[in-house]
């Protein structure tokens, strides 16, 4: 008797359950695109998106609230994938889903403790911005890593590897990297760390292509009628006398 594959959670897949964790998720990535891309249009001529970080533009009105819409939509989608994810493989996204959701709390974080205004001054908000920046840029990459191997999704590896790629580069030139110096960082940083921020939107909007659960490993469904088959050969070998 043919075998049907059934799904993680052995749900029956209908696409119209699919989509109501995967649709939302990407349109709140969409809201945090258009989001950002207003930020860097309203502060033209303030901040250099080559030399400053993104966290600057929190410092300069419209542009500020917009980044912090920004980080909210990006971590309700975190959040809205991961719950979603525990539908379609409880188990085995366990760690994906963590490292999700330790994403949106830093994204919240970064949202509601901007950066140091000053050069030089460092603050106990600027600190616990900086640190919730450090948080969402490893584990966005770690767990697009995880749910694109798992779930079978080349894109969301690709943008998961372009995301540790950029940080790395960043990280390699930005001020007081011991190689800043050697590779000229400080004329491109700001442009790096846009690619990673880029990359990592990525990811999350791949990521929530998973919560559906269409690229899960499908188990072997027991076939209907194998509890038929072996009841009478069971019953058969019960009624046997005992030495036969």
């Amino acid at each position: 008797m043919r075998e049907d594959p059934v799904r993680a959670d052995g749900a029956d897949g209908e696409d119209g359950e699919g989509t109501l964790w995967r649709r939302p998720a990407m349109a709140c990535v969409g809201v945090a695109a258009a989001a950002m891309a207003y930020a860097h249009l309203a502060a033209i001529g303030s901040v250099d998106p080559m030399t400053e970080l993104t966290s600057r533009y929190a410092l300069f009105g419209p542009s500020g609230w917009a980044m912090a819409v920004a980080a909210i939509a990006l971590a309700v989608s975190c959040v809205w994938t991961a719950y979603g994810l525990t539908r379609v493989d409880p188990a085995r996204s366990a760690a994906a889903r963590v490292l999700l959701v330790a994403a949106a709390l830093g994204l919240l974080l970064t949202a509601v403790f901007p950066t140091d205004a000053p050069p030089g001054v460092t603050s106990g908000g600027g600190e616990v911005h900086r640190w919730a920046a450090a948080v969402v840029l490893t584990a966005l990459p770690c767990a697009g890593r995880l749910l694109g191997r798992r779930f079978g999704e080349p894109a969301l590896s690709l943008a998961a590897g372009l995301s540790v790629a950029a940080l790395v580069a960043f990280l390699a030139a930005r001020p007081g990297s011991p190689v800043a110096e050697i590779v000229g960082g400080s004329g491109y940083h700001g442009l790096l760390e846009r690619l990673a921020l880029l990359a990592d939107t990525a990811v999350v909007f791949l990521a929530a292509r998973c919560a559906d659960g269409r690229g899960a490993p499908a188990r072997a469904a027991r076939p209907l009628g194998a509890s038929f088959e072996a009841g009478p050969v069971l019953l058969e070998r019960e009624m046997k006398p005992t030495g036969q």
